[in-house]
């Protein structure tokens, strides 16, 4: 067998066995899944008022993530001699 049929078996096996393990979960009706809105989400992050929540948390987060995105970006640049 070539390269490109063993592949393509392999390619077909593994979706077989992904299809395969998506059918034999049990899935929950939908009337026992949760009512939560996004209001409900969005209280539960944020807060009802202005002094609760974790936004501000989440704020500071991506800030930092920001940074250390944009010092990952300056350290990979490679500099010209």
């Amino acid at each position: 067998m070539s390269t490109g049929t063993m592949r393509a078996l392999l390619v077909l096996a593994l979706a077989l066995l992904f299809v395969g393990a998506i059918l034999q979960v049990s899935w929950p009706d939908t009337e026992a899944i949760d009512n939560t809105t996004n209001e409900d989400v969005g209280n539960a992050l944020f807060g009802a008022d202005d002094a609760s929540g974790y936004g501000l948390v989440m704020f500071f987060i991506g800030l930092l993530l920001l940074v250390a995105l944009l010092g990952g970006v300056f350290l990979a640049k490679e500099e010209k001699e």
